[in-house]
């Protein structure tokens, strides 16, 4: 049964397509498309519609203000509800790619806020009418836009560490960062650029450091006076910096003087003193540095020191570590409570000539050398008298062997004594002869007969 409707059906639709229905049918349509078509071109020839979203052209190609160097800062809005009408057949399927909406600036001759008017024309050329615009106008500010470039040179490119702590016993030295490029130009509105007032490259990583560091990992920031300033008008040429911080070790070193003597047996620990300061901060980058203690600062004979005697040393810089202190010279004071000066008289019987050689006689011509100070414990310099005291003087060094009347220094110390020293420098008047061979004798005797 079912077969036979559905054969039924389809004789029924194979009639319908032969017969005449089916092209009367198709001609009815095609001619209502036509007579519309026709009705619509000439009884409603001209149509309106309404464009939305239609982006605004801010060019300012050609203008005075292009001329001037008078950009764009800020707009009120970005686009506009455009209604326009026109011929059917021309705009009758405009999109808001088909118009132009652009801004009038025959007005801008300076910077500042202006308030313009907006020309609507067709991308293709065709003639159209504008009935309404949505915003009718838009606000525009307009500046210079200029360049500005900060440098490490005048300080207002730094670099921001605050991420990075020095390890225990280190410092970093922010004196000594280094920027690289020492310089980044910032482009943009003059108004915007007057305000940035520094820039700092700030390294991102956090890090505890105790040695030197290069960070390729940084930001730039800009600021206006102590603010960060943030502005999607402002622009800056470079944006990779590397930064190299220095980190040094640093401690605090003991200072102190090396006392002389040219008379071994003297007990140079029987010397006390201070220094004012007792020690100093030095820094380095050499690890080296935690065995630098103390630093000697001179070498002091003890002929130069006596009761109430103060000495000014220089802190001498040396290449090894740097003194950071802020202190160039140290005092040195000698504690001598309970010590005194004595008087006395060396006479001739008393020096003795040490390292003579057999070629010469040294013969000293002074008959003694007077006021001879020593210094020492009081009480012991009262056991003391002229005769315990010794002096000498050494030839070792003399190469002349010419007779000659000369001046020589004298060793003066009180044997037995390893506390008690002689202040100040004595000197004695010395004749120098050449001693005569047995074959100068002959030769001589010879040249006599």
């Amino acid at each position: 049964m079912a077969e036979k409707k559905t054969t039924e059906k389809t004789t029924q639709k194979t009639k319908f397509f032969k017969s005449g229905n089916f092209y009367l049918m198709l001609f009815s349509i095609v001619l209502a498309f036509v007579i519309w078509i026709i009705m619509s071109l000439t009884v409603f020839p001209e149509t309106t519609i309404t464009l939305k979203d239609v982006p605004i052209d801010f060019s300012l190609d050609g203008s005075y203000a292009d001329v001037a160097g008078i950009s764009v800062m800020k707009t009120s809005v970005d686009s506009v509800n455009v209604v326009i009408s026109g011929e059917r057949y021309l705009i009758g399927d405009y999109t808001a790619d088909d118009i132009h909406v652009g801004i009038n600036v025959d007005a801008v001759r300076a910077t500042g806020s202006y308030e313009l008017s907006l020309v609507v024309t067709s991308v293709n050329g065709d003639t159209i009418e504008v009935d309404q615009i949505e915003p009718s106008t838009v606000k525009v500010d307009f500046d210079y836009m200029v360049t500005k470039t900060f440098s490490v040179e005048d300080g207002t490119l730094v670099a921001d560490v605050s991420n990075l702590a020095a390890a225990d016993g280190y410092i970093i030295d922010e004196d000594e960062i280094t920027i690289s490029p020492s310089t980044i130009e910032v482009y943009g509105p003059q108004d915007y650029i007057d305000q940035i007032t520094s820039i700092a490259v700030k390294v991102d990583n956090a890090a505890t450091i105790q040695s030197t560091m290069t960070s390729n990992l940084n930001s730039v920031i800009l600021y206006s006076g102590n603010d960060v300033f943030q502005s999607e008008d402002v622009t800056v040429d470079n944006e990779s910096f590397e930064v190299t911080v220095p980190v040094y070790m640093v401690r605090d070193v003991d200072l102190s003087v090396t006392l002389t003597s040219t008379v071994d047996s003297f007990d140079l620990t029987s010397i006390s003193y201070s220094i004012n300061p007792s020690s100093i901060l030095v820094r380095s980058q050499n690890t080296n540095l935690s065995n630098l203690d103390p630093i000697n600062l001179d070498y002091i004979p003890i002929n130069k020191i006596t009761v109430g005697s103060v000495f000014d040393v220089t802190i001498d810089r040396s290449s090894n570590y740097e003194n950071i202190s802020g202190i160039d010279t140290a005092t040195v004071t000698f504690d001598l409570d309970g010590y005194s000066e004595k008087v006395v008289t060396v006479s001739n019987s008393q020096i003795y000539i040490m390292n003579s050689s057999g070629d010469k006689t040294v013969t000293v011509e002074q008959a003694q050398v007077q006021n001879v100070i020593l210094v020492g414990p009081t009480d012991v310099l009262e056991q003391i008298s002229s005769s315990d005291v010794v002096a000498e003087i050494d030839m070792l060094d003399y190469a002349n062997t010419s007779v000659n009347y000369t001046i020589m220094d004298l060793t003066i110390y009180v044997p037995g004594y390893d506390n008690v020293w002689c202040y100040g420098t004595y000197r004695v008047y010395v004749s120098i002869e050449a001693v005569e061979t047995a074959d100068e004798t002959e030769a001589e005797a010879e040249e006599a007969e």
